[in-house]
């Protein structure tokens, strides 16, 4: 690695704070979301303490300085600055919380990464216009990023616009605030979704940059490297479409700032337009043309066959983007919630992304859930450290045989906090929480194995990943 390199990990605030209505919060789509169960999960954990972040925050990035980060991303919760989004009212004290939390990273030596628009907007925005949906949901979105990018204009560095763009369409409520409106069909809910999220990404990259040209900020994909189940043709193609609809168009229209042929031609054989027009095309253009790298988040890879029972090649086409037939890999190993471990799967996205868009990568997710057991204050997760000595040899291998530019690697996630379904039982910290579904558990800090194992790592700039810590 070279001697910039950033090392650390990453969460979700809007997962981690709790203090969900505390010094003007309002209440945002994670905060009233219902989610259909994970595997193994029959409760919900309570968004109003989750792992209490909000109040412990100094305790826990002491312990990022001990493990040796040298970077943190973390999400500025649009309801604690922006309560309602649609009146123009600032939070103060959301914004004096987030300044006092970047202080803190900064004095610690810490590099903040900062993103926008992570499960958290206001759940007025919801229910009042749809979300993402509604052009003026841009707008204001537009409006919050230009409050926070000039309040920390000289404090941060490295922005991110928005989590996982390209998942939109999957998770519309989570990640945009939007729901299917009744009688309409997935392509021109997909046409909407992508036209919307892309200009208000667009938009917060030229906020960012008018407030601090030198500012580092990028956009972020959600990405699963896709393979053919089989090497039969029709499986081939429809692993390139899944990986078209779900990896590359999101960063496609980014980097290039226009939309992909095959995409224009999906739309226009289903009889769909974009709603952006011509001052539209030339924000997304010239934010292209000021993106500096790009973020992705990486779990696990996936496999895609060719749907059964199709009409014509439309079918085939539209099946792909609702992810018809989808199969787990034989090849490879799986947690306990089903989740795909493939460690050359993160090569091949590095490889991928690098060669299509010549751009630096930044890994900002990767991670593993365990339902970790605490044993007299101490977590044995040599499963955890498995799963990172094999992800961190594909990122080395990438930089050192594959000439891949990597501005660094965050591990998901410094501590444990709810999952994106609201669940403590899925651990994914170096920091065990003593916090169960049910509400009981101190909440005290415990160092996991990992925590110990990851330290030595980046001491080493990644070069000594044996598990052969004495915990």
């Amino acid at each position: 690695m070279n001697k910039e390199f950033l090392w650390g990990a990453a969460l979700s605030n809007v997962q981690a704070e709790g203090a969900y209505l505390e010094d003007g919060k309002g209440l945002n789509v994670y905060d009233t979301l219902e989610i259909r169960f994970e595997t193994g999960q029959n409760t919900l954990s309570d968004t109003s303490v989750a792992a209490d972040h909000y109040h412990r925050f100094k305790e826990d990035i002491a312990h990022m300085k001990e493990m040796g980060f040298t970077a943190y991303r973390f999400s500025i919760v649009w309801s604690r600055i922006h309560p309602n989004g649609d009146d123009g009212l600032v939070n103060e004290a959301g914004l004096a919380y987030y300044e006092e939390m970047i202080d803190e990273l900064l004095a610690a030596g810490i590099e903040p990464v900062v993103s926008l628009v992570h499960f958290d907007m206001p759940d007025h925005l919801r229910t009042e216009y749809n979300g993402f949906m509604d052009r003026r949901v841009v707008d204001w979105y537009a409006g919050h990023v230009a409050v926070v990018a000039g309040r920390f204009r000289d404090k941060v560095k490295y922005w991110i616009t928005y989590n996982e763009m390209n998942t939109a369409f999957y998770g519309p409520r989570l990640v945009a605030g939007a729901e299917k409106p009744e009688g309409m069909g997935d392509v021109p809910f997909h046409a909407l979704l992508t036209a919307h999220t892309q200009l208000a990404h667009a938009k917060a990259v030229l906020e960012i940059k008018k407030t601090n040209p030198d500012a580092m900020v990028a956009g972020m994909d959600a990405y699963a490297s896709i393979y053919p189940l089989t090497c039969r043709p029709e499986d081939v193609l429809a692993a390139q479409m899944a990986d078209d609809f779900r990896n590359n168009l999101t960063f496609d229209v980014m980097v290039n700032g226009e939309f992909p042929s095959w995409y224009t031609k999906f739309l226009h054989n289903n009889g769909v337009e974009l709603d952006l027009n011509a001052e539209d095309m030339q924000t997304i253009k010239e934010a292209s043309k000021r993106l500096d790298y790009l973020a992705f988040s990486y779990y696990q890879s996936d496999t895609a066959c060719a749907p059964a029972g199709c009409a014509d090649r439309l079918d085939f086409e539209n099946k792909m983007l609702a992810c018809a037939d989808r199969n787990a890999n034989p090849y490879v190993k799986a947690n306990a919630w089903g989740w795909q471990i493939d460690p050359v799967g993160l090569r091949v996205a590095l490889k991928a992304l690098y060669e299509r868009y010549h751009k630096p990568l930044f890994i900002v997710e990767n991670g593993i859930g365990i339902d970790d057991r605490l044993e007299n204050g101490k977590v044995y997760d040599d499963e955890r450290i498995a799963y990172y000595q094999g992800h961190i040899r594909n990122v080395t291998d990438a930089i050192d045989y594959d000439g891949v530019e990597v501005l660094g690697y965050l591990a998901w996630s410094p501590i444990d906090f709810l999952s994106s379904h609201k669940e403590m039982r899925k651990r994914y910290g170096f920091v065990y929480i003593d916090r169960n579904d049910d509400g009981t558990g101190s909440l005290e800090r415990f160092p996991k194995k990992s925590y110990y194992w990851y330290k030595k790592v980046i001491a080493s700039d990644g070069t000594d990943l044996e598990d052969d810590i004495e915990y």
